[in-house]
C-alpha cells in the first residue's frame, strides 16, 4: 500500500481512557508538524489471559502488517497480553522498522518506561518541602501493588528525609478508585491524632474523590486541606480547584520515538534501546500555587452538557440502528440503513467493512481474505456499499484520506467481533482525539456488532426453521408413504381421499374405488426370491400409477394390495374389465418385465358410486374387495382349466 504521509501505527487496548489518549494526543500533535499520520489500533481486551476474546482481536493486530508504517508503537500498559505484543514485535521485526513499548519492558522492543518514582517523589517533595507540611497523609492505590507499593515507598523516603516520622495511621488505600477512596478519607476523620495539612493521593481519580469528601465536610482546599494528586489527567484540569499534580513528559518522549524512527530509516537498521520518561510538577490551584479561578466553569460545564447530549443521542441513534434490523436476516441490509442513522456524525471520515464469506453466505471461514465495504463515508459523501477489496488493501481510497493537505490526522481501527469470531473492522477518521469521539467510535463498533449478531441469529433461526420444515415434510411424508413403492399407505388414502371428499367442488361427480391384488406373489418369492417379489411389487405400482392417471389417489394398503380412487364428471367411465386391460398393458410395457421368468399379473374389482356429502369409503372399499376376490377366483380357474 502506497501513501504520500509517513504512517506510524499505536496499539493499544480501550484507548479512550484518558492516559492513552494523552500519549496519542502528543504523537498526533509532533506527528502532523514531522508529516507523520497516525492510524491508532484499539482492542478491548484488557486481562492478560487468554480468551475468546484475546484470540479475536489478533486479527486486529494482523491488520497493521499491510500498512507501510514507518515504526510501531505498544501502549504496554494496556495491552497486557503477551501474544498480542508479540505478533506486534514480529510484525516490526519482520518490516525491519522499531517497535516502541510504552510504559514497559518488551523484548526487541524500544522500551520507553515512566519514571514513576521520580515523578511521585515531585510532588511529595513540592509537599513537604516547598509548602512546608507536617502531617501529610496517604491515598496509595492497592495493597500489594507494584505501582502503589513503589510510590508508598517514595512517599516514606521524602519523609525521612525531611525528618517527619512516618505515622501508618495516615496512610489508607483508595484502590485508584472512588468508592475505596471515601472510605479512606473517612478513616482519616476517624482518627484521634492531628488533621492532615495535605493529603497526596496516588492518581489524579483519587485526588478529585478526597476534595469532594472534603468539601462534604465542610473543609476547603487548599485553605484548610491541600490536595494533590498524580498522572496529570483531564480530570484534575476540570475540577475545582484545579488538582496539583505530576503528568508525564509524553512531548519529549514522542521527540524521541520521531527521532529514532527517523534514524532507522537513514541507517536502515534497528537499534534498541530505552528512554526513561519523565514527569513534570504541574502545582496549580489545590495546593495554592496558583490562584483558584473559576472564569472558565461555563465552558467546561457547557462542553461536558454538550459530551452528555451527543452520547445520548448517539446511543438513541444507534438503538434505532438494532431496532431497524430486527426483522431481518440479510447482512446488507445494514449496510443500507447505516447512512440514515449516523448523519448526524458524519463531519469526519467513517469506514466499515465485513468479510466477504459473511456477505454471501452468512457464515464464516478461517481462511477468508476478501473484505466487503458496508460503510464509506466522508464529510456527508456516502458511497454505495457492495465494494470488494483483499484485506491486504486495508481500505480503498485509503490515499484520498492520507492526502497531505487533507484534515484528518489521525485514523481510529476498531475490530467488529463477538468473542473470537470476528466479522470485520471499522476506521474513523479525526484531527483531534477527544473523549467524546472515541467513545462514539467506541459505541458505533459496539452496535454495529450488536445488529451484525442479530441479522445472523435472525438468519440462522430461518435456516433452522427452513431445516425442521424439511425435517417435518420428510417425517409427514414417511408417516403416509409406502417405503418401498413411494405411493401412499393406506393412511395417506384415506388422509388425501377425505380431502377429496371434503371438497364441495366433488359433490355430484362419481367416485370410483378399485382393489387391485397382485396374482401369485407367493410363487415369485418361493421360486425367485424375494427381491423379485419386491421387483413386481414396484412394476404393479408403476402400473398402476400410469393407468390411473395424476389426478388420480393410489395406494399400496400392504403386501401385494393394492386401492386406486378416481373421481370423474360422468358415470360409467371405468369398468373393472377396462382397468384390468390397461393394466396389464402397462405391465408388460415396463423395462425388465419381459426378461422375467414369470408373469406379473392382478386381479381387479371396482365400486362406484355418486358423491354425496357423506360417504362410507371403508364400506365401499369392502365391496371393492369382493369383486376384487371374486376376480382372483375366475383368474384361478382359468389357470386351472
Amino acid at each position: 500500500m502506497n501513501q504520500e504521509r509517513k504512517v506510524i501505527g499505536v496499539c493499544g487496548s480501550r484507548i479512550f481512557n484518558q492516559i492513552p489518549m494523552q500519549f496519542i494526543n502528543a504523537l498526533r500533535k509532533s506527528g502532523v508538524e514531522n508529516d507523520y499520520y497516525t492510524i491508532a489500533f484499539s482492542s478491548y481486551a484488557y486481562s492478560g489471559e487468554e480468551s475468546d476474546e484475546t484470540i479475536g482481536e489478533e486479527q486486529l493486530f494482523e491488520l497493521t502488517k499491510y500498512i507501510d508504517f514507518s515504526g510501531l508503537i505498544i501502549l504496554s500498559e494496556t495491552l497486557k497480553n503477551p501474544k498480542l505484543v508479540k505478533k506486534i514485535v514480529d510484525i516490526g521485526r519482520s518490516r525491519n522498522i522499531p517497535v516502541f513499548s510504552v510504559g514497559g519492558v518488551v523484548k526487541g522492543c524500544y522500551n520507553l518506561t515512566l519514571d514513576y518514582h521520580d515523578g511521585f517523589e515531585l510532588i511529595v517533595r513540592h509537599i513537604v518541602e516547598g509548602h512546608g507540611c507536617q502531617r501529610v497523609n496517604m491515598i496509595a492505590g492497592f495493597r500489594d501493588n507494584e505501582l502503589s507499593d513503589e510510590r508508598i515507598a517514595v512517599y516514606k523516603k521524602v519523609l525521612q528525609d525531611n525528618g517527619i516520622p512516618f505515622e501508618e495511621s495516615r496512610l489508607a488505600y483508595g484502590d485508584f478508585w472512588d468508592r475505596p477512596t471515601r472510605k479512606a478519607v473517612k478513616k482519616f476523620f476517624d482518627d484521634t491524632s492531628a488533621f492532615p495539612e495535605a493529603i497526596v493521593c496516588a492518581n489524579d481519580s483519587m485526588a478529585v474523590t478526597v476534595c469532594s469528601v472534603l468539601h462534604e465536610k465542610g473543609y476547603q482546599v487548599p485553605e484548610d486541606v491541600i490536595v494533590t494528586g498524580f498522572d496529570g489527567t483531564k480530570d484534575s484540569e476540570y475540577h475545582f480547584p484545579k488538582i496539583s499534580t505530576c503528568k508525564p513528559d509524553y512531548d519529549s518522549a514522542v521527540a524521541f520515538i520521531l527521532q529514532e524512527i527517523r534514524s532507522a530509516r537513514k541507517q536502515n537498521a534497528v537499534n534498541p534501546c530505552d528512554y526513561a520518561v519523565k514527569f513534570t510538577l504541574n502545582n496549580s490551584e489545590s495546593c495554592g500555587c496558583q490562584k483558584k479561578m473559576v472564569t472558565d466553569i461555563n465552558t467546561v460545564i457547557s462542553s461536558l452538557a454538550m459530551d452528555v447530549g451527543d452520547c445520548a443521542w448517539h446511543n438513541i441513534a444507534m438503538n434505532n440502528m438494532v431496532n431497524s434490523v430486527l426483522d431481518t436476516n440479510n447482512i446488507m441490509d445494514i449496510a443500507k440503513r447505516i447512512p440514515e442513522y449516523i448523519n448526524l456524525w458524519s463531519d469526519t471520515f467513517r469506514f466499515a467493512c465485513l468479510k466477504s464469506d459473511l456477505i454471501h453466505s452468512h457464515e464464516l471461514t478461517d481462511d477468508c481474505t476478501e473484505m466487503t465495504t458496508i460503510l464509506w463515508e466522508y464529510k456527508e459523501e456516502f458511497k454505495d456499499p457492495g465494494e470488494t477489496f483483499t484485506v491486504s488493501e486495508f481500505m480503498p481510497g485509503l490515499g484520498k484520506i492520507l492526502k497531505k493537505d487533507g484534515d484528518i490526522d489521525t485514523l481510529v481501527v476498531r475490530l467488529l467481533n463477538s468473542g473470537k469470531k470476528v466479522y470485520g473492522y471499522t476506521v474513523e477518521g479525526m484531527q483531534d482525539l477527544n473523549d467524546r469521539r472515541l467513545q462514539r467510535c467506541n459505541e458505533f463498533a459496539m452496535f454495529l456488532t450488536f445488529s451484525i449478531d442479530t441479522v445472523l441469529h435472525n438468519f440462522q433461526m430461518k435456516r433452522m426453521n427452513e431445516n425442521l420444515s424439511r425435517a417435518y415434510n420428510q417425517i409427514s411424508k414417511l408417516y403416509i408413504l409406502d417405503p418401498m413403492t413411494n405411493v401412499y399407505n393406506r393412511r395417506g388414502f384415506s388422509q388425501k381421499m377425505e380431502e377429496l371428499l371434503d371438497n364441495h367442488e366433488n359433490i355430484g361427480k362419481y367416485l370410483y374405488l378399485f382393489s387391485i391384488d397382485m396374482d401369485g406373489l407367493k410363487y415369485i418369492n418361493d421360486n425367485f426370491g424375494h427381491s423379485e417379489g419386491d421387483f413386481a411389487i414396484t412394476t404393479l405400482s408403476k402400473a398402476i400409477a400410469m393407468t390411473s392417471g395424476k389426478e388420480a389417489i393410489y395406494a399400496r394398503f400392504g403386501g401385494d394390495e393394492f386401492t386406486c380412487g378416481i373421481i370423474a364428471e360422468e358415470q360409467g367411465k371405468y369398468t373393472a374389465e377396462k382397468f384390468s386391460k390397461q393394466l396389464m398393458e402397462k405391465v408388460a410395457g415396463i423395462s425388465g418385465v419381459s426378461s422375467k421368468p414369470y408373469s406379473i399379473t392382478a386381479s381387479v374389482g371396482m365400486v362406484s358410486q355418486q358423491i354425496v356429502e357423506k360417504m362410507d369409503i371403508e364400506a365401499l372399499l369392502q365391496k371393492a374387495d369382493h369383486l376384487m376376490y371374486a376376480d382372483k377366483a375366475a383368474h384361478k380357474k382359468q389357470r386351472l382349466t
